[in-house]
């Protein structure tokens, strides 16, 4: 073998392993910030699954189906759990009131049909 050749594998070996690297180090770095957007995903979710079946939503319902949602991200032992409902329920309802997803009707939340 020729010592080009050993040089230009050892170069392209290093330069595998730096990108590799980054791209850990970028994931580990946006992992919170997936977390809860995965997180709000699903709590969305059960927010538009409990109004296929009712008229309405209130503040205290999504307290109660949102208690206890769990987000994980493949092949990561971290997780986000929502523990503070109160908290968790006026983020989630003004997000989706934002985007147009429900329209506030005194204490209800009424979904927006398109």
């Amino acid at each position: 073998m020729k010592i080009s050749t050993i040089i230009i594998g050892i170069l392209l070996f290093a330069i595998a392993t730096m990108i590799i690297y980054g791209w850990g180090m970028v994931k580990q770095r946006n992992q919170s910030g997936d977390l809860m957007r995965l997180l709000f995903s699903k709590g969305e979710s059960q927010v538009k699954k409990y109004l296929k079946k009712n008229e309405y939503i209130t503040k205290n319902d999504v307290e109660r189906i949102c208690g206890g949602l769990e987000a994980k991200m493949p092949f990561s032992s971290n997780r986000a759990v929502v523990k503070d409902t109160k908290s968790f329920a006026e983020q989630l309802l003004a997000y989706m009131e934002k985007t147009g997803q429900l329209k506030k009707d005194g204490a209800k939340y009424i979904q927006v049909k398109k």
